[in-house]
């Protein structure tokens, strides 16, 4: 009997040893294949965040370029541009030299 007992006892070894390990293999519902889905997830998600603050910025940028006020600052600044009724008047550095 008592030997019996003992054959039990290692089969059952086996098979939880057997059952842990086959948690452990590659697989859909492996806990390494779990494991890294995870770490991905995590990844992803921080890149959306990042993604969506980028996105917020450039939102605002948007609304902020959309305002007359803004387009005429930079048409005035960027381009030299003027109204009918202004003159455009450039301040050149003399310490710069001129490309003429």
């Amino acid at each position: 009997m008592p030997r019996s007992r003992t054959n039990i006892r290692i089969i059952l070894i086996l098979i939880i040893f057997a059952v842990f390990v086959s948690l452990l293999l590659p697989g859909k519902r492996g806990i390494l294949n779990q494991i890294r889905v995870r770490r991905q997830q995590i990844q992803l998600q921080n890149e959306i965040k990042i993604l969506e603050e980028k996105k917020a910025q450039l939102e605002e940028k948007k609304e902020e370029l959309n305002q007359p006020e803004t387009i005429e600052k930079i048409a005035r600044e960027k381009y030299g541009m003027a109204k009918e009724d202004e003159k455009a008047y450039t301040v050149v550095d003399e310490k710069e030299p001129h490309a003429e």
